[in-house]
C-alpha cells in the first residue's frame, strides 16, 4: 500500500469526512477509480468479460445508460426503447454521435402488443405505466405526474428478431419503474437467447401494483439459470435511510 492509499484509508481521515458531512451536508470521498468505485465502469467491464455484443435498453429515458457504456469502451450495439416523448427526443439527439446505437420507434415494452397510457412525471425518470404512490410524491415533488401520453406497446418477442444477428450475446437491461415483470412476460421466447439481465429491483416499491419485487426477482433469476454478478444502490429515502431500489446484474451460469 503506497502513502496516498494509506492516507485515503486512514480512520482519522474517515472521521474528518464524517464530521465535515454532518456539519455541511457535503460528504467527500476520494477512491481509486476501479470497478469497486464505479458502477458504470463495473457494468462495462462485465459486458466485455461476458462477450456481450447487443444490449436491449428497455426504459432508456434520455440514453444515460447507453452513453455510459460507450464512454467506458463498449464496442457493441445498443437498441434503446423509450415511451416518453420529451425523453425520447433528447435520446435521439444524443445517440447520433454513436453509430452502433439504434433508437427504436417511440413505444413502451410490455406483455402484449397494442397501446397503453404512461404517466409522465415532472422529472421524466419517474415516468411509469404504473401510478406512483402519493406517499413518495409527498417528499419528492419532482416525481408527481404532470400528464399522460398514449403510446404504442410491444412485446420484445414480437420485435426483437429484427435487431439480432447470428452469434450475438445479448444483455437485456430493464428499467421500467415497477413494470419489469410485464417486460419479462413479453420476452419469454427471447429469454432463452439472453446471456445477461440488468434489472431495477424494488426493495420498497414506490409504484402502485408493482408485481415484481426483491424476492420475486431473485426467484425468477435462479429459476431461469441466471447468477448474480453485481448490485448497486439506486434510490434511498433520505428521511429514513431505507433503500427503495437497487440495480442487479445477472448472467447465465454457462457464461462463467
Amino acid at each position: 500500500m503506497n502513502t496516498l492509499e494509506k492516507i485515503l484509508q486512514s480512520k482519522t481521515l474517515e472521521r474528518l469526512r464524517r464530521f465535515w458531512g454532518k456539519q455541511t451536508g457535503i460528504y467527500l470521498k476520494l477512491k481509486r477509480f476501479t470497478a469497486s468505485a464505479s458502477e458504470q465502469l463495473r457494468t462495462a467491464m462485465l459486458l466485455k468479460n461476458q462477450g456481450i455484443t447487443l444490449v436491449f435498453d428497455v426504459g432508456a429515458n434520455t440514453g444515460q445508460f447507453a452513453e455510459s457504456l460507450y464512454d467506458f469502451g463498449y464496442a457493441g450495439r445498443v437498441v434503446s426503447f423509450e415511451p416518453v416523448a420529451q425523453a425520447y427526443e433528447e435520446m435521439l439527439a444524443r445517440s447520433k454521435a454513436y453509430p452502433q446505437w439504434t433508437v427504436a420507434g417511440r413505444s413502451a415494452i410490455g406483455s402484449a402488443d397494442g397501446e397503453i397510457d404512461i404517466n409522465v412525471s415532472d422529472d421524466t425518470v419517474f415516468s411509469s405505466v404504473l401510478p406512483i404512490k402519493d406517499t413518495y410524491v409527498a417528499h419528492n415533488p419532482k416525481s408527481k405526474m404532470v400528464r399522460k401520453e398514449r403510446i404504442p406497446l410491444h412485446k420484445l418477442d414480437t420485435i426483437a428478431d429484427q435487431y439480432i444477428q447470428p452469434g450475438d450475446r445479448i444483455l437485456l437491461k430493464i428499467d421500467t419503474q415497477g413494470y419489469e415483470k410485464e417486460v419479462l412476460d413479453g420476452a419469454m421466447q427471447l429469454l432463452g437467447r439472453v446471456s445477461g439481465i440488468k434489472i431495477e429491483i424494488p426493495l420498497y416499491p414506490i409504484y402502485e401494483n408493482t408485481r415484481f419485487a426483491f424476492y420475486d426477482i431473485a426467484d425468477f433469476m435462479r429459476d431461469h439459470g441466471f447468477q448474480p454478478y453485481s448490485f448497486h444502490i439506486e434510490g434511498v429515502d433520505l428521511k429514513t435511510g431505507r433503500v427503495n431500489t437497487i440495480d442487479g446484474m445477472f448472467f447465465k451460469s454457462e457464461a462463467e
